[in-house]
């Protein structure tokens, strides 16, 4: 196997944080926490970070080929914004207006994706005749739940035609983006979805974006490779109420679990250009990340070191994973820098 040097690409994460480095597997781990530095100007922090404090949930979700990391955090009152990090720095990001926002996904020329929720008021936001990007029924509701695009720095809406809610994952280098679409609930109105140039597909029954045309509910299609030939997701069998991973290759639909006795749940999140996939599985009650080779080898676990549980949620070109860990009943980010390639 050939040696892969990891020193520049670390250096994008140790570079004014002072990232530690920790042995993880087959991989080089970094902890990301959304901090701000004691003695910082504090119009310079991130939003709801105070000088010398830190976010109480960091969860990474996107990565560029340069190592660029989108996410998101919950700061000192609870409020989750998504984040930037690029060199070393924190940047947050707000949709205007909005009462959450989380940042899941971004491609190399930095379109960046999520998700945010449209703020209810009684009166405006509740009647049939609000905007679709504007309607909120109630507090809570999934149906407030919207899709963004960051792009050029400005922000879109992304809907569904027809749907109320969105919930973007990841953006290819075309603009192509993976998600779900939603109503009022998170289960049987939930729907993979791609949003594309060409127009949009669903795995809704008659979608075309598999071949059988067959309806798939409480599914979610994560992300997918360049040329959009193979997309990766989970679905929930409404039958034993387990939750599966998914490929479609060419439109054709495949299920997959990573293999063992005792797993009982399975999602993939990502997928790079060569068809490397994660996610992450459960396992006699512990949740672990994952790598799927395209080869077909056993999956190789993600496990940050000491962590209670551990989500892949994002891979580059190069093999360098994003997601994030619990420990001590706090939730982190990380970045999973692979050691061979």
């Amino acid at each position: 196997m050939k040696k892969l040097s990891v020193s520049p690409f670390a250096l994008l994460f140790l570079a004014g944080q002072g990232f530690a480095q920790i042995p993880c597997g087959q991989f080089i781990c970094f902890a990301i926490d959304v901090k701000c530095d004691a003695g910082a100007n504090p119009n310079a922090c991130p939003a709801g970070i105070a000088p010398g404090g830190a976010a109480s949930t960091t969860v990474a979700s996107g990565v560029t080929p340069d190592g660029q990391v989108v996410g998101s955090y919950l700061d000192s009152v609870g409020r989750q914004h998504g984040f930037l990090l690029s060199a070393g720095q924190f940047t947050t990001i707000d949709v205007p207006g909005s009462g959450s926002t989380s940042a899941s996904g971004i491609n190399p020329s930095g379109d960046i994706v999520g998700s945010y929720t449209a703020p209810y008021i009684a009166g405006v936001s509740d009647v049939a005749s609000a905007e679709p990007p504007a309607y909120c029924p109630a507090v809570n509701s999934p149906a407030c739940s919207k899709g963004f695009l960051y792009q050029h720095g400005k922000f879109s809406t992304v809907l569904f035609p027809g749907h109320h809610g969105a919930t973007p994952a990841h953006i290819a280098p075309d603009g192509t983006i993976y998600g779900c679409l939603h109503d009022f609930d998170l289960m049987l109105s939930m729907f993979g979805a791609v949003w594309s140039r060409f127009g949009n597909t669903s795995l809704m029954a008659n979608g075309t974006e598999v071949a059988d045309g067959m309806a798939r509910p409480m599914s979610m299609s994560n992300g997918a490779t360049p040329d959009g030939h193979m997309i990766v997701g989970w679905w929930g069998d409404m039958i034993t109420g387990r939750r599966h991973g998914f490929i479609v290759r060419d439109g054709q639909f495949e299920s997959y679990d990573v293999p063992g006795a005792t797993v009982t749940l399975t999602a993939t999140w990502d997928v790079n250009p060569f068809q490397q996939f994660v996610g992450t599985y459960v396992a006699g009650g512990v949740r672990h990340g994952f790598l799927q080779n395209p080869d077909g080898s056993a999956p190789v676990n993600i496990d940050f070191p000491g962590a209670a549980a551990t989500i892949a949620f994002g891979i580059n070109p190069g093999g360098v994973i994003v997601g994030q860990y619990t420990m001590s009943g706090q939730v982190h980010g990380f970045v999973a820098i692979p050691t061979t390639n």
